[in-house]
């Protein structure tokens, strides 16, 4: 039970991704020559206009010594809702994380249990000061402004760098996290988001190889590294078959056979608490 608790709360860090296939799109050179905020604010990472999608998943994760390969389905419309499953050999769902404006839900169908809470009721989420609308920027590889405020009117605000081969986007320095963004020079592309806590925890994710998803580059693998509390985590993620097309999302019900537990006990596995 606190193995499969492990590696779903993983999933939660993880709300980013797509895929296609390997071929390379490369943005005029000169677009970033002199990284300025007019400059940014024509990439692709802070331009997503993607409404719908889904995507089947093949997931690695490392707890410490552990490590578990599983299999899933993504499914996003952009502001109602994501929802993140993992699947028992290859055909049965058997646990879902859904992610709602206001809330997260699990549901753990094999022992019919679930959760739900908002989301300062999540410890990694509380610390950071997540919400609904960053979880969904990272899922579409996108910049985005820690408070909600839109990305192009927040832009001019953050610090723009050259650091050899990227260009960095630095949001101002506010508690609790300050997030870095590197974008490489000569594709334009969104390469990794880092968050720093005032706690000295962070969050880091990579994406790789990119390719054409609805007009503009789209990542097919994230590697998610988790630090904090004195305890590590890692989660690679390759997403397949993604598509666009529109679908009508519906949040998840919740039978009144399955007993509710904390969030708190399953995203406690991560810093090594007690169930």
């Amino acid at each position: 039970m606190r193995k499969v608790y492990s590696i779903l709360s993983l999933l939660v860090l993880a709300i980013m991704l797509t895929g296609c296939s390997s071929r390379k799109l490369l943005l005029p050179a000169t677009i970033l020559a002199k990284p300025t905020a007019e400059s940014v604010a024509v990439l692709p990472s802070a331009n997503r206009d993607v409404e719908y999608l889904t995507a089947t998943l093949k997931m690695n994760a490392v707890i410490g010594a552990d490590g578990v390969t599983a299999k899933g389905k993504l499914r996003l419309k952009r502001s109602e809702g994501v929802q993140i499953s993992a699947t028992a050999m290859g055909i049965m769902e058997a646990a879902c994380f859904e992610f709602l404006p206001h809330t997260v839900k699990f549901l753990y169908k094999i022992d019919k249990i679930y959760a739900e809470d908002a989301y300062n009721a999540v410890p990694f989420f509380a610390a950071s000061g997540t919400g609904y609308n960053i979880l969904e920027a990272v899922m579409l590889n996108s910049m985005f402004s820690p408070d909600g405020t839109p990305f192009a009117t927040a832009l001019a605000g953050m610090e723009i760098a050259r650091e050899g081969s990227f260009v960095t986007v630095t949001t101002a320095a506010q508690a609790p996290v300050v997030y870095r963004f590197y974008i490489d020079s000569r594709t334009g592309n969104l390469v990794k988001s880092e968050g720093r806590y005032d706690n000295g925890g962070s969050v880091v994710c990579s994406y790789s190889d990119f390719a054409d998803f609805e007009g503009m580059p789209f990542p097919k693998y994230v590697e998610l590294s988790f630090s904090g509390n004195g305890s590590s985590a890692a989660l690679t993620l390759e997403m397949n078959n993604p598509s666009s097309k529109e679908f009508k999302f519906s949040p998840r019900r919740v039978s009144k056979a399955y007993e509710r537990v904390s969030l708190e006990t399953i995203f406690g596995s991560m810093d090594g608490s007690p169930e």
